[in-house]
């Protein structure tokens, strides 16, 4: 009998972890599904327009010295968003999907580098990564205008990506024995440098990051170190932040400075308001508590991590200071808190920085005192954080979720599968194929419309107005080729 319970024991004991792998997966699921219901609006019409004027080429040349210097973000909206070549809802949902499975492949390969000796297996690394993911996306401000909308998301998911990715190939050169090859360095040169060409927001706290980091390696080793790579961010800094079509773009929303004093406030004061909300709800610190032990084990590896974590101090100060100068620039050109689709950057690296912080403190007592109590957390501890997760999961506590505001922890899983379930998300997309249809048929013409009955709040971020002299109205009616186009309400049924 032995040799029959033995695998059946065996098998009971990896029970919860197979389920805990189940719930991970079906947790991140429904956001790669709703990339299939995802459609352009707003700016992407208005790119399209602007392409079919300029080409592709001349469409970024046109941009960089009327509207904004974001070179990377530009060439994504030119030649990787169907919409720029004619298209209204063809491959729009394929791209989506690609961006969101290139999050996850980088989140599995930062794993995959940072943990290399751990022995963990490609299915291991795999479910690590998509709890990353599921941490990331179960309380972004946004998920509309973080994937859904490929406008938004070349301007601040492409760059999430891009610093991921940057980070494992510093890790590999970090981690090369001497004498180090470059091709790892310039790799990370290259990745930040097209980072910083998405958005302001994630550009000014790269850029003093990587001089912080530049400027403390070459203090301690008492040499240059790394000055390369800093001069490349701040050449990217320079093309993006001295663009032509940067000042004209302030001149004509005519927005105006809070001053030193102002901005520092209010920096001060939304900062301080996305920390309380985004560890208030208690998920980022219940997992970062369940992971102390795990942490415990990995740090008494020999891990090419650890190069990165020997400053928890720092590591520390890293968390709120890099939240505070990604708020800067908006804050200090208008004084107004970024928007949501920012936030979602901000939150991502918030999320990467907080586990990098936790883990740099573990390694360090692990290597003052390995016999320490703390990282052995008790049994029935252990099993009622692990019970509250998934309650977690199947609740939202939210009552603004329907607020087309900020909305901040948020349960994004259980709003995603509503959408999909009661069928939201389908109807939307079934009335925006119905509507392009008909305005591909319709001759040149004022036309009226019904308004959407279906905005599913995961993956809805605009729709046109009853104003036809709305940017966004005029956008869409020159895409399809209309006089004119506004929505009316839906009749009654």
């Amino acid at each position: 009998m032995k040799p029959v319970l033995a695998p059946a024991a065996s098998r009971l004991r990896q029970l919860p972890a197979r389920l805990g792998e189940v719930l991970i997966w079906l947790s991140v699921l429904p956001f790669f599904v709703l990339c299939w219901f995802a459609h352009p609006s707003a700016d992407d019409f208005l790119q399209a327009n602007d392409v079919a004027k300029h080409g592709h080429w001349g469409y970024v040349s046109y941009l960089y010295f009327h509207w904004t210097g974001r070179y990377t973000a530009m060439l994504g909206w030119s030649f990787l968003n169907p919409v720029s070549y004619g298209h209204d809802k063809a491959g729009y949902g394929l791209v989506c999907f690609l961006l969101l499975g290139a999050m996850l492949g980088a989140l599995v390969w930062l794993l995959r580098t940072l943990l290399r000796g751990a022995g963990l297996t490609a299915r291991q690394l795999g479910q690590a990564g998509a709890g990353l993911l599921l941490l990331i996306a179960f309380q972004l401000p946004n998920t509309a205008e973080w994937v859904y909308w490929l406008t938004s998301a070349f301007n601040y998911l492409v760059p999430g990506i891009l610093l991921l990715l940057a980070l494992a190939t510093l890790t590999l050169h970090i981690r090369q024995e001497q004498p180090a090859r470059p091709y790892h360095l310039v790799s990370t040169a290259v990745l930040l440098v097209l980072a910083v060409g998405c958005n302001e927001t994630i550009a000014v706290p790269v850029l003093l990051t990587t001089w912080g980091v530049v400027l403390h390696a070459s203090r301690q080793q008492r040499r240059p170190v790394g000055w390369g790579v800093a001069l490349a961010v701040s050449a990217g800094c320079a093309v993006a932040f001295l663009a032509p079509g940067n000042t004209a773009r302030v001149v004509e929303e005519q927005v105006a400075s809070p001053g030193v004093v102002g901005c520092g406030l209010r920096i001060i004061n939304f900062g301080t308001y996305c920390l309380v909300n985004w560890l208030g709800n208690g998920v980022l610190v219940v997992v970062t508590v369940l992971l102390v032990p795990v942490f415990a084990r990995l740090a008494r590896r020999p891990l090419p991590l650890h190069q990165l974590v020997r400053q928890p101090l720092l590591l520390t100060l890293l968390v709120p200071a890099f939240l505070a100068a990604g708020l800067f620039p908006v804050i200090w050109v208008s004084g107004n808190v970024p928007p949501p689709r920012a936030q979602n950057l901000l939150y991502l690296c918030f999320t990467v920085n907080w586990l990098l912080a936790a883990y740099a403190w573990v390694f360090y007592f692990v290597r003052s005192a390995p016999d320490l109590a703390l990282f052995r957390l008790p049994a029935f501890a252990r099993w009622l954080l692990l019970a509250w997760l998934p309650l977690v999961l199947f609740t939202d506590y939210n009552h603004h979720q329907r607020d087309p505001g900020y909305r901040f922890s948020t349960n994004n899983t259980l709003l995603a599968y509503r959408d999909l379930l009661h069928g939201r998300a389908t109807r939307y997309d079934q009335q925006l194929t119905a509507r392009y249809r008909y305005l591909r048929s319709t001759p040149s013409a004022d036309v009226r419309i019904d308004t959407l009955a279906d905005r599913p709040v995961t993956i809805f971020f605009s729709d046109i107005s009853p104003n036809k002299d709305n940017w966004d109205n005029r956008a869409y009616a020159e895409f399809f080729r209309q006089k004119s186009i506004v929505a009316e309400p839906a009749p009654p049924w």
